[in-house]
């Protein structure tokens, strides 16, 4: 079926079927207090800042609101002292009629460890019992073994569990292999499937076969897209994709969307009216949302991203390292501090072909630093993979699981040799709290506990001796903050305010 064309009922009901998929109301899942601030952010906005707008939030007509990812329990704790337990019910508490969604990586949870089977029911309790109730699975490698377990006792706990396949630039990710993926999902029997371009290197007539692919394996189970703008594509990606009958899309409020993070919520709305989809957003309320995060970044010093253009050369060069962009800040640094600052594109192709040699792996945490840590001692040396950092044995051996291509043959002998392969899921069924609470126990609370988890033991100790309350004002006047601002300027004798008739005067008392 081509465009937007329709068949008539009965003829085809194959179309007929697409073409209601077609017309069915898009919706929105909210990822600004998520991937918005994670990406350009650096996760460290205040719960301050959120808490205002949520009521707003609650009444805008979001399918979700993604509050939290792995990264924000440790970004809060350890950079603002602030309780991403105490965030979460507070963001409960503004938005009770909302959703509230997590990002959760597969057996990790958070950082690089496998958690055990015992911590990862505690933290699905007790994400529960703060007020989530849907989370989104991921795993780096597309290995659901990896997410098994997880998916399964969510569910019977009582979430809506989301799955995600994602996409790259390879030659492994063919449409074929996305259809497998996507099958393998609805074996868990996920209650919904994302289909993710984190790096954004999909091509529009990529993202149709795409997506027409896996929904002719998930039927009419509910399908998400996300891309991120990185390379200016996502927006065409998603229009591609309402076209194509996905249920919700990925967006984010005006000061939080673009750059390299995801497309603006408004922008998409006036994509899915140009394709027939309805939308029940309250308009007027997503305008208010970005009107408060515009003052937001104002407060704490955020530049708002541009859209991004699509540049022909920088895809070029992009594609092949595929380097997120925090973690590319930090190589220019790393290679900075080391005068290594002129050898940057080396490194860029040396990753490169890192990636390649190593099966492809997605460029998200911990693979992205596998290849770039990789590629710089390789440079360094002088000799490749004359150096090994353990991380990355442990990977080639199946640590973390099944590689999504297979390895280069030569480079996959060197970082073996004899070693045995290993199972990614070996030992996660052995219990592991008890051996926690005895050593280092006792905690305050399941929360506490899973906090010291979270953390390093250093970085724990601080967020115990620095914790900040969370104090906020639910004032979110645009003329009262204008006003306090403009309080603040010493050399501001008086300000006039007019509306129509209305006129208001402000005068310093010492003048």
């Amino acid at each position: 079926m081509e465009g937007n064309d329709i068949s008539v009922a009965g003829d085809h009901p194959q179309q007929d079927s697409e073409a209601v998929r077609k017309r069915k109301p898009l919706r929105f899942l909210d990822e600004t207090l998520r991937n918005g601030q994670q990406s350009l952010w650096a996760t460290r906005m205040k719960t301050k800042s959120m808490l205002p707008i949520a009521p707003v939030m609650n009444e805008a007509g979001f399918d979700e609101v993604c509050a939290m990812a792995g990264v924000s329990f440790e970004t809060s704790a350890m950079y603002l002292y602030e309780d991403p337990w105490e965030r979460m019910r507070l963001l409960h508490q503004q938005m009770p009629q909302t959703q509230l969604d997590g990002l959760v990586r597969a057996r990790n949870l958070w950082g690089w460890k496998s958690q055990p089977y015992d911590v990862q029911e505690l933290f699905l309790k007790t994400l529960l019992r703060n007020g989530m109730h849907s989370i989104k699975v991921f795993d780096g490698l597309n290995d659901y073994r990896n997410l098994e377990w997880l998916v399964k006792r969510a569910k019977g706990l009582g979430f809506k569990v989301k799955g995600l396949i994602g996409f790259a630039l390879t030659p492994a990710h063919t449409d074929e292999y996305l259809a497998l993926k996507a099958q393998e999902l609805m074996d868990l029997k996920v209650d919904a499937l994302v289909f993710t371009d984190s790096a954004g290197l999909m091509y529009p007539q990529r993202c149709r076969t795409a997506v027409t692919a896996i929904r002719d394996v998930i039927g009419d189970t509910e399908m998400h897209f996300h891309s991120h703008t990185i390379t200016g594509l996502a927006n065409d990606c998603y229009r591609e994709a309402i076209r194509c009958g996905v249920d919700v899309v990925w967006t984010a409020a005006r000061p939080l969307a673009y750059g390299k993070a995801v497309p603006w919520t408004v922008d998409v709305i006036r994509m899915a009216h140009e394709e027939g989809r309805p939308v029940f957003l309250d308009e007027e309320k997503i305008r208010e949302i970005d009107d408060w995060f515009y003052w937001v970044a104002h407060e704490e010093g955020k530049p708002i991203p541009e859209q991004v253009r699509f540049d022909p050369a920088f895809y070029q060069q992009y594609a092949g390292h595929q380097i997120p962009g925090g973690m590319f800040s930090n190589l220019v640094k790393q290679l900075q501090d080391l005068g290594l600052e002129n050898r940057l594109s080396e490194v860029l192709e040396e990753t490169a072909r890192v990636r390649a040699e190593l099966g492809h792996p997605h460029m998200v945490t911990p693979f992205s630093q596998f290849v770039g840590v990789q590629a710089v001692l390789n440079v360094m040396e002088g000799k490749r993979y004359s150096k090994v950092p353990e991380e990355v044995r442990l990977y080639a051996r199946g640590y973390y699981g099944m590689p999504i291509h297979p390895l280069d043959p030569n480079v996959r002998d060197a970082l073996i040799a004899d070693e045995p392969l290993l199972d990614s899921l070996e030992g996660l069924d052995e219990p592991f709290l008890p051996k926690i609470r005895k050593e280092h126990g006792p905690f305050d609370s399941d929360e506490d506990l899973l906090l010291f988890l979270f953390l390093n033991p250093a970085a724990y100790s601080n967020f115990r001796k620095y914790r900040t309350p969370i104090a906020w004002n639910p004032n979110r006047s645009p003329l009262i903050s204008l006003i306090t601002e403009l309080s603040k300027m010493p050399d501001l004798r008086s300000v006039q305010f007019s509306r129509g008739s209305l006129k208001l005067k402000l005068a310093r008392s010492d003048v």
